[in-house]
């Protein structure tokens, strides 16, 4: 009888931490970006180069949230050589959500110019799907949505994370958003670590930001298009990645 009593609390114990759902703490994310796929032509200085560089290059960020905010920043910059490519615009942003007002503030940079964009959270149109991953431990549905009219993203979500949250300015999926894939870009973003923690006001500050350039989401992504409608068809890979 002492046995099955014993297994019995096992049993119970188990069951209650694998219902346990998390309302506050730390998410460490890698964005991966494919180099290789940057280098579109086929000449030989461009294999050569190909064969000196990684394949892909990989920064790590950090997502803290609450019920009521979520703050997303990087936290460790690749220092590969290959860093500074043409087309890595905006891979250092830091984005500030503010759940319970509907706010979204990002700090942007693109090339010499610094913004700080200040909106409503972006109102994503997500379509469920009936695939499911683990990441980072956690059973995540697979979502699609379409953004800038003609860009795929494909998330993966746990409900086991009850902030409706994500990288970037990723969100509105009924739970945490553990992974983005976006191909027309070659870029994922993947969790690699849940942290469970009580976070306190001073973890969700958001910094001064005196000398960025102050725009809403229209004014910056007005002024990207107009910047770059001469470049031929490089103009929409900046603009798109601009605007994550």
């Amino acid at each position: 009888m002492n046995t099955l009593i014993v297994i019995l609390l096992l049993f119970i114990n188990l069951n209650s931490k694998a219902q346990q759902i998390i309302h506050s703490g730390k998410i460490t994310f890698e964005r991966n970006e494919n180099m290789h796929k940057l280098i579109t032509d086929n000449s030989s200085w461009s294999q050569a180069m190909k064969s000196k560089i990684p394949k892909y290059r990989t920064d790590i960020f950090e997502l803290t949230f609450n019920s009521k905010n979520s703050n997303y920043k990087i936290i460790q910059e690749d220092e590969s050589q290959f860093a500074n490519w043409y087309y890595r615009v905006a891979a250092q942003n830091s984005v500030y959500t503010l759940l319970s007002s509907n706010k979204m503030i990002a700090d942007k940079i693109i090339y010499e110019r610094n913004y700080r964009i200040e909106d409503s959270i972006p109102n994503l149109k997500w379509k469920m799907l009936g695939e499911y991953r683990e990441i980072a431990g956690f059973n995540c549905r697979k979502a699609s949505t379409i953004i800038m009219d003609s860009i795929y993203v494909i998330a993966f979500y746990t409900n086991e994370i009850s902030v409706s949250a994500g990288p970037e300015s990723f969100q509105g999926l009924p739970g945490m958003i553990l992974g983005i894939v976006i191909p027309r870009l070659n870029i994922t973003y993947f969790a690699t670590k849940v942290e469970n923690k009580v976070l306190s006001d001073i973890d969700f500050k958001i910094p001064n930001a005196p000398k960025n350039k102050k725009a809403n989401i229209l004014e910056f992504k007005n002024e990207i298009l107009k910047d770059t409608k001469d470049w031929g068809e490089d103009g929409p890979k900046i603009y798109w990645k601009a605007m994550l």
